[in-house]
């Protein structure tokens, strides 16, 4: 297809970016691995039977000069109505993995990201990223920190009427946590991404109470809405969260 072949070019194009960066840079003076994997399991049974599993993960790999970021969400929901077999009501993730490089002694960075999502119901069932852009890093030595992005790439999905689409994309992205005590902190994630066709739009708040160094307890608010470039109507959902959270 002549999508794939751009995507296959831009993909060589961003290899080629990453790779000088990646050879040519002093070897990293502290390699930690730090961030969250948070979980939430929910049961309820009326006339029928729910049972819905949510796993996520933010991960962070800082090296000298250069970081290594990852974050993953992952929902499926199965429904069982009495008297049936049971049918998978909703199976969606959504990744992405994110290399940032800082310029000497700058908060400033570029980055090279790809993003896969998939949603059984959504308009598209499944869409894959490559996005490159520039970010600014605010804190990050106190109890605070703060990360604002812009950016462009390249996306090529499936819809749901069967359609293989390719599109030039526009991203926005802020990330900002704050350690408020020692056993309670906040974060927010907010990515917008935005094509002819599409605009994809997250945000969530979370709050999360230590009660042991590692083990806490995690409370979340997500909004998820897409905007179809062919309906007026748009598909937004928001959620309110409790489960269990792992730090380290």
């Amino acid at each position: 297809m002549r999508g794939e072949g751009v995507w296959k070019r831009v993909m060589l194009l961003a290899a080629a970016w990453v790779a000088p960066v990646w050879c040519q840079a002093a070897e990293p003076a502290n390699h930690v691995l730090t961030g969250d994997l948070d979980g939430q399991y929910s049961y309820s049974k009326t006339d029928y039977t729910s049972r819905r599993l949510t796993l996520a993960a933010d991960l962070a790999y800082p090296m000298a000069q250069k970081e290594l970021d990852g974050d993953l969400r992952f929902d499926r929901e199965y429904i069982k109505e009495e008297g049936n077999a049971p049918s998978l009501n909703r199976d969606r993730y959504d990744a992405s993995l994110k290399f940032k490089q800082f310029f000497d002694d700058s908060p400033y960075y570029a980055y090279v990201s790809p993003r896969i999502r998939h949603n059984r119901f959504g308009y598209y069932q499944s869409a894959q990223a490559l996005r490159v852009g520039g970010g600014r890093k605010f804190g990050g030595e106190g109890n605070w920190m703060v990360n604002l992005e812009l950016g462009s790439g390249y996306r090529v999905a499936h819809s749901d009427d069967g359609e293989n689409i390719s599109e030039v994309l526009y991203t926005t992205a802020l990330k900002a946590m704050w350690d408020i005590t020692d056993q309670l902190s906040l974060k927010f994630s907010g990515t917008q991404e935005q094509s002819r066709r599409e605009t994809f739009r997250t945000m969530s708040l979370a709050l999360r109470n230590k009660l042991t160094n590692h083990i806490g307890l995690k409370y979340e608010v997500l909004y998820r809405r897409s905007f179809p470039f062919d309906s007026l109507e748009k598909d937004g959902e928001l959620s309110a969260e409790f489960g269990v959270s792992y730090t380290f």
